[in-house]
């Protein structure tokens, strides 16, 4: 029979490791709370060196998601995080598809952020590929997705999203690249701002030329026609979108490549 010495030491152990655990939880948490809270201290790195301002619904550039074309939602959703009303923070699926890709290739060919994920990132934590990073971006997503619902979550990301030039958020996007407002944007407009994303100094070339890469082909191909198979837009308006989205030109005609977004790193 255990001693009453020995019970003492084993519950004092086990409270020990409780606040242990939660320690580190805390450390490893990002202030994801203050998105509830409605306002976030964000820098920014744009050309003309770091800037560092509040960002909440007040802001000039804050962009009520109700107001957003919905084509626009549509195609970041297909183009970042098709299973985004589908999961609780995490997307298991490409998790394990990511894993099995890059043990395959031998190295980081290809991440598995989701949306909340990248609100996470993009909100509170530095760009640093770092399993330390991953883990708290993680943690951050998960408690995300319990404190804010997902149309809440989204418009944080329209409004947190860079989409090359240093240009963030979807208002200053639509006036930078189209001289338009957020509710005006097309199919094919929506597509090309989806179509930047994650890496929009590296893949808005295309978009900063009025003119698509062989890449950008692709890559707006493929978006397009995923959201006709997800049912946001009617084939004629496929066809439509694939005749004119090279800024009047057609998109080429060759079929995509089904592995596209695994090879090509389309997600963090």
């Amino acid at each position: 029979m255990m001693s009453k010495l020995s019970l003492f030491r084993l519950i004092a152990a086990l409270i020990t490791g409780l606040f242990s655990i939660l320690a580190i939880l805390y450390v490893l948490t990002p202030p994801v709370w203050n998105l509830k809270e409605g306002v976030i201290r964000v820098t920014r790195w744009p050309r003309d060196g770091e800037t560092i301002y509040w960002l909440n619904d007040k802001h000039p550039h804050w962009t009520p998601i109700e107001i957003v074309s919905r084509h626009t939602l549509h195609a970041i959703i297909t183009a970042e995080d098709a299973r985004f009303y589908n999961h609780n923070g995490l997307d298991y699926v490409e998790i394990e598809k990511s894993f099995k890709l890059n043990m395959e290739k031998g190295g980081y060919i290809r991440g598995a952020s989701t949306i909340t994920q990248q609100v996470v990132k993009m909100g509170f934590l530095s760009s640093e590929k770092s399993i330390f990073r991953k883990i708290q971006e993680a943690i951050g997503a998960l408690l995300v997705e319990k404190i804010l619902s997902k149309e809440e979550i989204l418009e944080w990301y329209i409004n947190l999203a860079e989409f090359g030039d240093g240009v963030f958020g979807i208002r200053q996007a639509a006036q930078h690249y189209f001289k338009t407002a957020p509710e005006l944007l097309t199919i094919q407009q929506s597509t090309h701002l989806a179509l930047v994303l994650p890496s929009p100094n590296l893949w808005s070339k295309g978009l900063r030329q009025k003119k698509l890469t062989e890449f950008g082909h692709e890559r707006f191909r493929h978006i397009i026609e995923r959201m006709h198979r997800e049912g946001y837009i009617t084939e004629t308006l496929m066809q439509r979108a694939l005749e004119t989205g090279d800024f009047g030109r057609s998109i080429n005609s060759a079929p995509p490549d089904p592995n596209f977004v695994e090879t090509e790193n389309t997600k963090n």
